[in-house]
């Protein structure tokens, strides 16, 4: 199992959740959001950290195709994550780039991702909501776990530290083949951006 933290602003965090071995290190790249990156970090100190072990994600939310191109090169992007309503071949033309994990909101049923299937890396399940971003909660697991994807995914949506037996169930089933991370957030912060190293650290270890 890997593991992915979101909505970073700080660059010794950043350099503690590589030190800890997480797999992905997200950065927002949307404005309205209350852990955009670009309120604390200028683009040369993104690209200045080099982490020994995590790919760096950066998050963006319909944003012109040059404009996030340009973004990557200039902090040094290993990873794209698309939270809005790009279609499909805006994420073909993003994955020939940059790898790129494609975002779904799950609501009351499984959205339709059959376009994306040759157009990203990977796929991300959230929560939906009227808003693009994080919810802080959980969607019902159950509509997707006897899906095959055929394709690696995130698995996110206000997962927290008493969700290691959940995760351990979701192992088990047919999405569980493909689970690649789980992605996590609001529920390790101690303020908007700021999170809790060690609980994380915990987190980790007794999922693994």
């Amino acid at each position: 199992m890997q593991f992915k933290v979101c909505g970073i602003t700080d660059v010794a965090q950043a350099i503690a959740l590589d030190e800890i071995k997480v797999n992905y290190i997200g950065f927002i790249f949307y404005a309205p959001s209350k852990r955009y990156v670009l309120n604390h970090l200028t683009l040369n100190q993104l690209a200045d950290f080099n982490p020994k072990h995590a790919k760096k994600v950066g998050v963006f939310v319909n944003e012109p195709l040059e404009q996030v191109i340009d973004v990557i090169s200039k902090a040094k992007l290993d990873i794209v994550q698309l939270h809005g309503d790009e279609d499909a071949q805006y994420c073909a033309t993003m994955n020939q780039v940059v790898p790129v994990v494609k975002v779904f909101r799950v609501g009351n049923r499984l959205p339709d991702f059959a376009a994306y299937e040759n157009a990203a890396t990977y796929y991300l399940f959230d929560t939906d909501s009227a808003l693009y971003g994080g919810t802080g909660q959980h969607f019902n697991w159950e509509l997707i776990k006897n899906t095959d994807f055929n394709k690696p995914y995130f698995l996110s949506g206000g997962i927290g530290p008493n969700d290691i037996h959940g995760i351990e169930v979701m192992k088990k089933t047919k999405a569980g083949n493909c689970l690649l991370a789980i992605d996590v957030n609001s529920q390790f912060e101690t303020a908007p951006g700021t999170k809790n190293i060690e609980l994380i650290k915990t987190f980790i270890n007794a999922s693994i």
